[in-house]
């Protein structure tokens, strides 16, 4: 699924250039992300009653209506974990930035290579934080938190979640999980499996064998995807670019 960021500025020519910048951004990090403009905070206030899945939302501080920082308030009282962005062309309300947990102040103008520092930040930041929100056979809530998933095995109506520290069970398909899991960090090897590519240590023609010595099928259909996805996660580990899936 893509994360979502949100534009509020009343400049059209300066909302349209970040949106540009995200779009680069997303592209050279291989991250999706889908972006929205809104004009106003009012206008974002009312998507907000409906819509609160968003990522990062970039704040002008100074619009007309209500300002950036009286959105930021708010925002910050309805979700502690959504990342707020301040953008001005004045640096006298950094301390507000500091009141509501904002991931940065940028000041205008917008100088890409900052821009695409924070973006760095926040996409981090997001994959520390990344969560499953499940519910077990026994009809508990609970979160897992994707950087602790070792494979996933579907039965009949459920599927098993192995993590580091216990099984979970859930009542679920396993498509539906696989749509919400970092792509970049799971890898699908087998129609009833999913495994978290940070605790894969050696790929076969056939299987997969993980860190704690479990073997996990891999299809003949799905090899050589696998494969690419197994040798893509350790370049990036190597270089430096962990993801969700990084040991700890």
């Amino acid at each position: 699924m893509p994360l979502k960021a949100a534009i509020c500025d009343d400049e059209p020519e300066q909302a349209g250039m970040l949106e540009r910048y995200i779009k680069e951004w997303s592209v050279s990090s291989d991250i999706k992300i889908e972006t929205r403009i809104f004009p106003s905070a009012e206008a974002f206030r009312f998507v907000w009653e409906e819509e609160k899945d968003w990522w990062l939302i970039l704040l002008d501080i100074q619009m007309e209506g209500e300002d950036g920082v009286s959105l930021a308030k708010y925002l910050r009282g309805e979700d502690e974990k959504l990342q707020i962005l301040f953008i001005t062309a004045l640096p006298d309300y950094i301390e507000e930035g500091y009141d509501v947990s904002a991931l940065h102040y940028l000041i205008k103008p917008i100088r890409r290579d900052k821009f695409f520092q924070c973006l760095d930040k926040a996409a981090k930041k997001e994959e520390e934080e990344s969560y499953l929100l499940l519910t077990t056979v026994q009809g508990e809530k609970v979160r897992a938190a994707q950087k602790e998933i070792m494979y996933m095995e579907a039965f009949a109506h459920t599927v098993q979640i192995h993590t580091k520290e216990e099984i979970l069970e859930v009542r679920c398909g396993i498509n539906t999980l696989e749509e919400q899991l970092e792509e970049k960090n799971f890898i699908r090897c087998h129609r009833s499996y999913i495994v978290g590519l940070a605790y894969a240590a050696r790929i076969k023609k056939k299987e997969l064998l993980l860190d704690d010595g479990t073997s996990v099928p891999v299809s003949r259909r799905l090899f050589q995807e696998v494969n690419r996805a197994f040798v893509a996660y350790y370049r990036r580990e190597e270089s430096g670019e962990y993801g969700t899936g990084e040991r700890t």
